[in-house]
Formats: structure tokens, C-alpha cells, sequence
């Protein structure tokens, strides 16, 4: 059996739901049974789509203790006994298993130790915990290159209690259990705060769209998409787009926000200006695979206005869909979205500061070179297809099983 774990697999939000689609569908195909368990108020219409059940109690980032002095770690010990004790209601887990767990967090990472750790030995499947955001350093630019630090506990507690649980490994762990993220520096980073081995799994975005050649198309749509948070730089998006639509004339611009009342003054603010231009449109939609499949067709050069210390460390799957599906990009620099687009033939470009002033200079640069990267995006997706996906991922996964 393979079980797909993710107890934030609630709705279309974000990157759960297509990676859970993207690796029970390729599992299936190969006629593998792969049971998807994800958070106990999953949407009845991703249930059903993906045969998945609605298991775990605690969302991955749901806050359960508030106190202000202790919550954190409060929060830490209360959802990771929880997730433990739903893990031990799964039946019939044998050492021949293989359970893939989604973008844990350190009360997941932590509960999946606690629980695989008290089966009896032969019965421990294989384990593969992905962390699919940043641990929570900050990292500091040094003459010797990068350095990190931990933050205040109480700002963000997930460095500490990350090295904390991995403190309860030992090198017998490492028959069962396989740590990943989906690129090498951020394996490297979180294999420096753990001091456990961290593996590197292939992308599981993959080309949903007909891979168009972008080349000689006016206007260019510049897309800004996903799930819009701080950390991703929205709050500088109404002036970027200001800026752009006021100095370009060969330009849409389209801002989608799967979760406007996160973000609810830039919201507004885009409101307002796309009432007045008609070349702005915003799509405030929870995007299911049919609609994020569009909204990436429509897409000619995504701008990623991200934050460069949460990505220094944790991948993008916008950008990976748009090196999936042929479409330049412009991302912050020394981030991994730097590093995949290097990887893949540099199909954007890049920014230093995270200013609107710099973001708008490298999309300007974007748009002035924008056939040529247009052509090398479409070459990327080729060798995206070859290289990443779902088929590579899980051909990984499957080779990382434990001999039984």
C-alpha cells in the first residue's frame, strides 16, 4: 500500500490538492493502491474527486493554544499527539508500505516520529516526510557566504522545534525514514539544522496546459497567481501593477488571489484600479485543476514578487508550473526559483531588492527580451517534462522504499 499523507488537504487552496493529484493519479495509473488522507474538513467535492478520506483532526496550520508565552510550544505537543493518534488508527500498516507525508510542518514531523517510533520494528513502513516550506532561519549574507540564525520563539518557533524532534533520531532511524525537499539547497540547509540526512525529490508540477509558444504574442499577459500571502510580496503588488500598466502599453496584467480576505487592503486596492482599466483583471477564485490550468494557459510571463529569505529555502510551485507549462517567470534573486531557472536554460529574470522599483526593472527586462525567453521557456518545458512531474516523482518515492 502507499498512503498519501497531508492533513492540510482541505480545498483547492495552494499547492495541496494538485500535488495530492498529481502523485494518487500517476500511483493509480500504475495500478499501485494509494490511499490519500487528508484533513477531517475536506471539501466533499476533493474527496470525492480524489477517492481521498477526511482523517486528521489538526490542520497543519491550524493554532490550537493560544497563550501568549507558551502556545507555541503548547501548540507543538497538543497537535502532534493528535496526528499520532490518528496515524495509529490507520489499519493493517505493514513494513512493506510506503507513507508519503505532504509539507509537514514540526507538529507533523513530530507526530509521525512519535508514532512510527513506537511500532514494533518489523512493522515501521517506509516514511518520507516532505517539508515543502522554509524551516524558519533567517539567513544572513557573509564575506564566507550564506548563515542562519533562528527567530524569537515567539515570532517562529519552527527552527527550534524542528531540531528539537530531530534530536529524537538516531541513525536507526534511517532504515524507515526518508526527509526530502524538493531541491538541494534547501535539502542542504534543512540537513544542516537537523544533522539527519535530507534527500532531494523531483517536483511533482507538471504541464498542464497545451505548452504554447508565448513567442510574438501582444499584448503579454503578465500573470500574478496562487495563493497571495505577505511572504509572497502582495502587498506590493497594486503598486507593481500600478506602475507597469502606467509605463507599458503592450501588457494585460492578471492577479489572481484564491484567498482575498487574507490579504484584504491590496485586495481593495487591485479592486479599484481594475474597475478603472480595463487591462487588469483579478480572479478571486479557489482554483481546482480545471481553473488553475486556465489561469495558466492565459499566462504569458509570471511574476513572482516573493520574499527572499522564505524562499532562499523552500520551493515555489508557482514558478514550477510555470517552468512546467512554458512560461517565463521573474523571481527574487539567490532564492530556488533562481536556482530553476538557471537549471532549465534562465527563462526570466531576476531581482535583487525587494522593492516595487526593482521587481518593475526586471519585469520591464522581461518583457523587453520577452520573445527570446519565451523560446527558451518553451525549451524548458520540455526538459521539465523529462526531468520533473509526477512520473519522476514517484519513480523516486517507490526507489526510496526500505528493503523488507
Amino acid at each position: 500500500m502507499f498512503a498519501y499523507v497531508d492533513s492540510a488537504l482541505m480545498n483547492n487552496l495552494g499547492h495541496h490538492a494538485n500535488s495530492a493529484r498529481n502523485i494518487s493519479t500517476e500511483l493509480r495509473s500504475r495500478g499501485i493502491p494509494c490511499a490519500v488522507l487528508g484533513y477531517l474538513e475536506l471539501e466533499p467535492a476533493l474527496k470525492d474527486e480524489l477517492a481521498a478520506a477526511p482523517w486528521f483532526r489538526c490542520n497543519t496550520y491550524g493554532i490550537y493554544d493560544n497563550d501568549p508565552i507558551c502556545g507555541w510550544l503548547a501548540n507543538f505537543d497538543f497537535v502532534s499527539r493528535v496526528l499520532a493518534d490518528d496515524m495509529n488508527r490507520i489499519q493493517g500498516i505493514a513494513a512493506t508500505d510506503v507513507i508519503y507525508v505532504n509539507s509537514v510542518q514540526p507538529p507533523q514531523f513530530m507526530g509521525i516520529v512519535r508514532w512510527a517510533q513506537a511500532l514494533p520494528e518489523d512493522r515501521r513502513p517506509t516514511v518520507i516526510v516532505e517539508f515543502g516550506t522554509d524551516p524558519g532561519l533567517v539567513a544572513h549574507d557573509t564575506p564566507e557566504g550564506l548563515r542562519f540564525s533562528p527567530m524569537d520563539t515567539r515570532v517562529d518557533s519552527r527552527a527550534v522545534l524542528l531540531r528539537y524532534t530531530a534530536r529524537h533520531l538516531s541513525e536507526a532511524d534511517q532504515k524507515w525514514l526518508r526527509l526530502a525537499t524538493f531541491d538541494t539547497q534547501s535539502s542542504a540547509i534543512f540537513q544542516l539544522l537537523l544533522d539527519f540526512p535530507v534527500g532531494t525529490l523531483p517536483l511533482p508540477q507538471q504541464a498542464m496546459t497545451s505548452c504554447r509558444d508565448r513567442s510574438g504574442t501582444r499584448p503579454i499577459t503578465i500573470g500574478i497567481l496562487g495563493h497571495q500571502r505577505g511572504e509572497k510580496g502582495f502587498d506590493k503588488v497594486p503598486a507593481l501593477v500600478a506602475r507597469l500598466l502606467a509605463e507599458r502599453t503592450d501588457i494585460r496584467v492578471l492577479v489572481h488571489n484564491g484567498l482575498p480576505e487574507g490579504m484584504v487592503t491590496p485586495q481593495q486596492e487591485l479592486r479599484a484600479m481594475a474597475a478603472a482599466d480595463p487591462r487588469l483583471t483579478l480572479d478571486e477564485r479557489t482554483a481546482d485543476g480545471v481553473l488553475w490550468a486556465s489561469l495558466l494557459d492565459q499566462t504569458d510571463l509570471i511574476v513572482c514578487p516573493y520574499n527572499r529569505n522564505r524562499f532562499i529555502s523552500s520551493y515555489s510551485a508557482v514558478a514550477s508550473e510555470a517552468m512546467a507549462n512554458a512560461i517565463p517567470v521573474v523571481v527574487p534573486e539567490g532564492t530556488t526559483m533562481h536556482a530553476v531557472i538557471r537549471e532549465f536554460g534562465e527563462p526570466g529574470t531576476i531581482f535583487k531588492e525587494e522593492s516595487v522599483e526593482a521587481i518593475a526593472a526586471a519585469t520591464h527586462a522581461a518583457l523587453d527580451d520577452f520573445d527570446r525567453l519565451a523560446e527558451l521557456a518553451r525549451q524548458a518545458s520540455i526538459r521539465w517534462g523529462e526531468t520533473r512531474g509526477a512520473k519522476c516523482l514517484v519513480d523516486t518515492l517507490l526507489s526510496w522504499q526500505a528493503a523488507s
